[in-house]
């Protein structure tokens, strides 16, 4: 028998479990069931709907960690860039980089 692992989050793995376990079976039992009844269904056993609960489309902050995260990644951008977001914060960065006191 094979071994599954996967990333879920601590409230939603305790909260399945006590689910699945108030049901006679565990998560362990409840994973199998889903796997055999995508094969069963030739896909997903049930129709995929969007949470309402949670934000699926990233925010400007989180959009512009990825960009960053994705270029230090491709070694377009040092990991140790500065970021500037106003004129005031580039102006300032230049002086210290010329070694102007502010």
């Amino acid at each position: 028998m094979g071994k599954l692992v996967a990333n879920v989050d601590d409230d939603v793995k305790a909260r399945a479990a006590a689910l699945y376990e108030s049901m006679g079976m565990s998560l362990s039992t409840a994973v199998n069931m889903f796997l055999r009844q995508s094969l069963e269904e030739d896909g997903v056993p049930f129709r995929p709907r969007r949470y309402t609960g949670v934000r699926l489309t990233p925010t400007e902050k989180t959009r512009r960690a990825m960009v960053e995260a994705e270029a230090k990644e491709l070694g377009l951008l040092p990991d140790d860039a500065v970021e500037c977001r106003t004129e005031e914060e580039v102006r300032e960065h230049l002086r210290k980089l010329r070694g102007h006191a502010a």
